[in-house]
C-alpha cells in the first residue's frame, strides 16, 4: 500500500496543490457570479465553506506532516503529536483515499484496503511503543468505518462525541461523504449517526498485537 502523493517530487506536489487552489478560487468566483445574478449572493458563504472543507485536507495534511504535528502510521492512519499523554488518531482523509485507493478496484476491495490500512497503522503504533511500557497514553479516535463491536475487541470504548468535535464532523459532512464515495465507488452520503468516537489505553491496545496480526492476515487472504 503506497501513498502516491509522497512519491511525487516536491515540485510535482506543489504543482498539484496550486492547481487545487486555482480550482478553488475560480470555482467559487464563478458560483459567486451566478449567485449574484440570482440575487442570492449570501449562498456564496455556504459554497466557500463546503468547498473549503473538501479542499483543505489536500493542503493541511501534507503541511502537518512536514511540520511534524501529524504523523503517518500507515498510508491510511494518521496520528497527531502526543499532547498531555493523549494521542489522537485519524483515519484516512479524502486526500489520503484519493492518492492511496485504486479506482479500478471494486468497492469491496477498497473497503478491505481501508481496514487493512487501519490495522497496519495500529501495528506500527504498537511496534513504536511496545518496548516503552507502561506508556500511560490515552488514545482517541473518531470513525465512520470502525463499528463499536470491532473497537471493543481492541480495548477501545465508545464515548460521547464532545460538542466541538461534533460541530467539526458536521461541518465536514460533504468531505466525509466524498471520502465514503471514493471507497464505495458511487455517490454515498455518510450516516452521521454512525460516526463514532472511541477512547482507550495504548497499553491495552499493545496487548492486542497478536489479534491484530491475525485479523490483518485474514483480511489480506480473503477473496
Amino acid at each position: 500500500m503506497e501513498h502516491t502523493f509522497y512519491l511525487l517530487t516536491r515540485q510535482q506536489q506543489h504543482a498539484f496543490q496550486l492547481k487545487l487552489v486555482g480550482l478553488f478560487i475560480v470555482g467559487n468566483l464563478v458560483l459567486a457570479g451566478l449567485f449574484f445574478m440570482l440575487s442570492v449572493l449570501f449562498l456564496s458563504i455556504f459554497a466557500v465553506s463546503i468547498s473549503l472543507s473538501v479542499f483543505a485536507p489536500f493542503i493541511d495534511i501534507p503541511s502537518g506532516i512536514k511540520a511534524g504535528s501529524l504523523k503517518y502510521y500507515s498510508p491510511l492512519l494518521i496520528g497527531e503529536k502526543v499532547k498531555n499523554a493523549r494521542l489522537v488518531l485519524h483515519g484516512g482523509s479524502l486526500f489520503d483515499y484519493y492518492f492511496v485507493l485504486n479506482s479500478k478496484d471494486s468497492a469491496q476491495q477498497r473497503t478491505k484496503q481501508v481496514f487493512s490500512g487501519y490495522i497496519e497503522g495500529l501495528l506500527t503504533l504498537i511496534s513504536e511503543y511496545e518496548n516503552h511500557q507502561p506508556t500511560h497514553i490515552t488514545l482517541k479516535a473518531s470513525s465512520y468505518i470502525i463499528h463499536p463491536r470491532t473497537a471493543n475487541k481492541l480495548g477501545l470504548r465508545q464515548v460521547e462525541t464532545d460538542p466541538l468535535q461534533r460541530f467539526i464532523l458536521y461541518f465536514n459532512f460533504i468531505n466525509l461523504s466524498c471520502a465514503m464515495s471514493l471507497i464505495k465507488g458511487k455517490f454515498t452520503l455518510v450516516n452521521m449517526k454512525k460516526v463514532y468516537t472511541f477512547e482507550g489505553d495504548l497499553d491495552v491496545l499493545i496487548t492486542k498485537k497478536q489479534y491484530l496480526g491475525k485479523l490483518q492476515q485474514r483480511i489480506n487472504t480473503a477473496e
